[in-house]
């Protein structure tokens, strides 16, 4: 059976949320940073960076507060994540976060990615996520070179 455009966009979706998954627990796992909100607020910040000259300020910024505003509502710990003109900030969550706060943290933060790339993939077919994932990708292979 044939897939629709629409199931075919949402496998390609999937799969790029997986690699980005991927690519952060590899990064946590090789200690590349050990606190696990300054290694979703690089990949959070690189993504801003990528789309910022595509989209232009005001609609990333826009789409970065919905993304938020969505996982806000699943996990209240995100509501001190603010957006600004300049990306996300990040530093009253790192404030609240102990060490038994990790695990939620954790998954609130990957719900945020799901929910930018979610926005992303609706708005552009999942042209600006498939780049993204590549130079994400990218962007561990030349910190594990580093690292090494």
């Amino acid at each position: 059976m044939k897939k629709t455009p629409k199931q075919e966009r949402e496998t390609t979706r999937r799969q790029s949320q997986y690699e980005i998954e991927a690519i952060i627990e590899r990064r946590v796992d090789q200690g590349v940073k050990t606190e696990v909100v300054d290694i979703y607020e690089e990949v959070l910040l690189a993504v801003w960076a990528k789309i910022l000259p595509t989209l232009g300020k005001i609609t990333v910024r826009t789409i970065a507060q919905r993304a938020v505003h969505l996982t806000a509502q699943r996990y209240a710990a995100l509501e001190s994540v603010a957006v600004t003109e300049d990306g996300f900030d990040f530093r009253s969550l790192k404030e609240r976060v102990d060490e038994r706060d990790k695990a939620p943290i954790r998954e609130a933060l990957k719900e945020l990615i799901v929910s930018l790339f979610d926005i992303l993939a609706k708005l552009t077919g999942n042209v600006l996520v498939d780049r993204l994932t590549r130079e994400i990708e990218g962007l561990e292979d030349i910190r594990t070179e580093h690292a090494a």
